[in-house]
């Protein structure tokens, strides 16, 4: 499949643009310590998104670009929203302990321990950073897990 490079630049900026706007929609019930940082970045991100497709939309030459699409995106948005979806059900660990490694060897990777490390390391990093070092709870999952 083909789309031109104004067209795929500007439905990935309205995407993150419209994530942006359900996380802070989303985060609204959240303690003001928990959303402070998370909603600053969801701002920066609108505001970054208006200036680039305020860019794209006014100057013509970009239409003229083609940008091939691989046959493995339409997969990988799938398996982004099931994370999604899953850090709400299940709380942000949990769907990282499974979304990371199904990720990973989708993506190619066959060395298990690799995978292992990775995933556990990326989970202790979160935990590190959010919650010893920020003190900020991680949001609560819909199954109290």
């Amino acid at each position: 499949m083909q789309i031109g490079m104004k067209y795929a630049e500007s439905l990935f900026l309205i995407v993150c643009g419209a994530l942006s706007t359900v996380f802070l929609v989303v985060s609204f019930d959240y303690s003001d310590m928990a959303r402070a940082v998370p909603n600053i970045c969801a701002v920066f991100v609108l505001l970054c998104v208006l200036f680039r497709l305020t860019q794209i939309w006014r100057r013509s030459g970009a239409e003229k670009v083609v940008l091939k699409v691989h046959k493995r995106a339409g997969p990988f948005i799938a398996m982004l929203a099931g994370y999604t979806a899953g850090v709400s059900l299940l709380g942000l660990m949990l769907a990282s302990a499974l979304f990371i490694p199904i990720c990973m060897y989708w993506m190619g990777h066959r060395r298990l321990t690799l995978i292992a490390i990775i995933t556990a390391g990326y989970l202790v990093l979160v935990y590190l950073v959010f919650v010893v070092g920020f003190r900020m709870p991680l949001p609560d999952s819909l199954l109290g897990l």
